[in-house]
C-alpha cells in the first residue's frame, strides 16, 4: 500500500483493503495435520542425481512391503469395558503402542536385523534332521543315546551352553594359533569410532584399517548386506510354512467337533481320541524305570530315521499303501457304526454306491499345464453330449437300488433327474450322508486323496494324478492334451439298513 501514496491522498478515516494475491501470500501456512496412512511428500524440484545408499534402499523395500500388507484403512479400537460381552471387539493383552505404518516398519526392519540367530539354529537343526551333514546326524544319535541311559546329563545343559557361548566371544576377539601355523588375527571391523560429525548424523562410522587409512562403512546395525536380505528370505519361507501347517491341522481339528462336515475324512470325535490315549496313559505310569531307556530311545531316533532321504518318498507314499487303505476303510465303517443307535446296529446294514464324473474345462485343457488350477476348472457342465451323465448309479450284483422301471419315473425325466430308489425292504441311514470313497480301491491304478481317477478324452488309461508322463507328449495333433488328463470320476458310498419287521419277515 505503500506505493499507492505516491499519486493518491488516502483520507485519515478510511482503510485500504489489501489485494487477494498479497493476502494470500501474507496468510500463515496451515499446520500439517497427521493422517494414516501417511501421504508422501511431493520432492522439490531438482535437477541434481543422487545414488541411494544400501540402508536407504532397504528401509523403502521395508516400507513398500509392510504398506502393501496393511490395509489403506485401518480401523480404530474402540474403548471398551474389561468385562466385555457378546458382540463387543476383544481387548489385546497388551496395548503400548498405537498401530502406526511407522512404527511397524521401524520394529520390522529392527527384528530383521535381530533375527538372524534364530534362523541359523533353525538351519542346524535342519542340517542334522534332513542328513545334509551325516557326520553331524551321527553324532546326534550317539548324544541322544547317552542321554537315554542317562537323563541326569542334561543338568549340565545350562552350563554347557554358558561355555559354548563364552569360548565363541573369546575367538572372535582374540587371535587363535591354527594347526597349520597361521595365526588368525581378530578382526578390525568390531572398532568403530566417529570420524565427524558428518558422517555420524548420516549413519556412517569409520574404522581403522590394516593400512591406517579410515574407510568409510555402514554401521553393523545397518539394513544393508546379504544378511538382512537372506534374513527377509527366512521370514518368507516360514510364514509360508507355518500357513502350510496351519492350513493342515485346522481342519482336522475343526473336524472334532462336527466329524460329519467333511464326506472324505474319518469320523473321529473327542471321544474315540480319550479312549485312544487311555491305555499309554494307565500303563505308562506303571512301567519299570529300567525300561525307560528304551522308551526314550525310538522318540530321538524316531525323527532323523522320518526325514531320511532314502525313506522319506517311502514314507510319503506309505498311506496310499493298498493295505493301509483297506484298514482305514474298515475302521471308517467301524467308527460310523459306533454312533448308531442299537436299533440299526444289531440290523443288517450294507451300502449303495454312485459315480460323479467330470470334464476339465476345455479352454484349461488346450494349454500347457502352467501352475495349480483356479477354482471351478473341473465341473460336470462341460461334460460333452451323449457321454457319460454327471451322477450315475452303481449297478452290479447285489445291488440295492431299485429298477427305474419300478420308480414310475418318465425315461425323459430320469435321464435329466437320477432318483435314488431304494429297494422296499431297506431305507438310508438317519442322520447318516454321502461319503467319499478316498480309498480308491476300485481303481486298478489307484485314485488321489480326495478319491478321483483321472483319465483321457476318451475315459481310458485311468492314473490317480491329473497329469500324465513326459514321454507321453508324442502326439502332435492334440497339442496340451497329451500332458493332461481331462476327465475324472470318483465314487460315492451311503449306508443303508434293512427295517426291523422287514428283517424279521425274511427269517421267517
Amino acid at each position: 500500500m505503500a506505493d499507492i501514496s505516491f499519486y493518491a491522498d488516502i483520507p485519515g478515516c478510511a482503510i485500504p483493503i489489501t489485494p487477494v494475491a498479497v493476502a494470500k501470500a501474507a496468510a500463515p501456512e496451515p499446520k500439517p495435520t497427521a493422517s494414516f496412512p501417511p501421504a508422501p511428500a511431493a520432492a522439490p524440484p531438482s535437477r541434481k542425481f543422487s545414488v541411494p545408499t544400501t540402508a536407504s534402499l532397504s528401509t523403502n523395500v521395508s516400507d513398500m512391503l509392510l504398506s502393501s500388507l496393511l490395509p489403506p484403512n485401518l480401523p480404530k479400537i474402540p474403548q471398551t469395558n474389561k468385562a466385555g460381552g457378546p458382540g463387543r471387539p476383544r481387548e489385546l493383552s497388551t496395548q503400548r503402542e498405537a498401530l502406526s505404518l511407522p512404527l511397524v516398519s521401524n520394529n520390522f526392519r529392527r527384528f530383521v536385523t535381530k533375527v538372524g540367530p534364530v534362523f541359523w539354529l533353525q538351519d542346524r537343526v535342519e542340517e542334522v534332521l534332513f542328513w545334509r551333514k551325516p557326520k553331524w546326524t551321527w553324532a546326534y544319535l550317539i548324544v541322544w543315546t547317552f542321554i537315554a541311559f542317562n537323563p541326569r546329563i542334561l543338568l549340565l545343559l545350562p552350563s554347557a551352553t554358558l561355555i559354548l557361548v563364552l569360548i565363541h566371544i573369546h575367538e572372535k576377539t582374540h587371535p587363535l594359533p591354527s594347526l597349520l601355523g597361521v595365526t588368525l588375527s581378530a578382526s578390525s571391523a568390531t572398532q568403530r569410532v566417529h570420524s565427524s560429525p558428518t558422517l555420524a548424523q548420516n549413519g556412517f562410522t569409520a574404522t581403522n584399517g590394516p593400512d591406517g587409512e579410515v574407510p568409510v562403512v555402514p554401521p553393523k546395525e545397518a539394513e544393508s548386506g546379504v544378511d538382512y536380505y537372506m534374513n527377509l528370505q527366512a521370514i518368507q519361507n516360514l510364514m509360508g510354512q507355518i500357513s502350510d501347517i496351519y492350513d493342515y491341522v485346522a481342519p482336522r481339528l475343526a473336524q472334532l467337533s462336527n466329524p460329519s462336515t467333511s464326506p472324505n475324512r474319518l469320523p473321529i470325535t473327542t471321544t474315540h481320541l480319550i479312549l485312544l490315549l487311555l491305555p499309554p496313559t494307565l500303563f505308562l505310569p506303571l512301567i519299570p524305570s529300567c525300561l525307560m531307556p528304551y522308551l526314550l530311545l525310538p522318540l530321538g531316533y524316531l525323527p532323523p530315521l522320518l526325514f531320511h532321504p532314502n525313506l522319506f518318498p517311502f514314507i510319503l507314499a506309505l498311506p496310499r499303501h493298498p493295505t493301509l487303505l483297506r484298514l482305514r476303510a474298515a475302521a471308517e465303517r467301524v467308527l460310523l457304526t459306533d454312533s448308531l443307535s442299537d436299533d440299526i446296529g444289531r440290523g443288517r446294514i450294507a451300502s449303495v454306491e454312485v459315480w460323479e464324473n467330470e470334464r476339465l474345462d476345455p479352454a484349461i485343457a488346450a494349454k500347457p499345464p502352467v501352475g495349480a488350477l483356479p477354482q471351478g476348472a473341473w465341473s460336470s457342465r462341460f461334460l460333452r453330449a451323449g457321454e457319460r451323465a454327471p451322477w450315475v448309479k452303481v449297478i452290479r450284483e447285489g445291488a440295492l437300488w431299485k429298477n427305474e422301471e419300478a420308480t414310475g419315473v418318465d425315461k425323459k425325466e430320469g435321464e435329466s433327474k437320477m432318483v435314488l430308489a431304494l429297494k422296499d425292504e431297506w431305507d438310508f441311514i438317519p442322520g447318516e450322508e454321502w461319503r467319499v470313497d478316498t480309498c480308491g480301491l476300485w481303481a486298478d491304478a489307484g485314485a488321489d486323496e480326495d478319491g478321483w481317477s483321472y483319465t483321457d478324452d476318451s475315459w481310458q488309461n485311468p492314473a490317480p494324478t491329473p497329469f500324465t508322463e513326459a514321454e507321453a507328449t508324442t502326439d502332435k495333433q492334440l497339442p496340451g492334451l497329451a500332458l493332461r488328463r481331462i476327465t475324472r470320476r470318483r465314487r460315492w458310498w451311503r449306508r443303508v439298513y434293512m427295517s426291523e419287521d422287514d428283517s424279521k419277515r425274511g427269517l421267517e
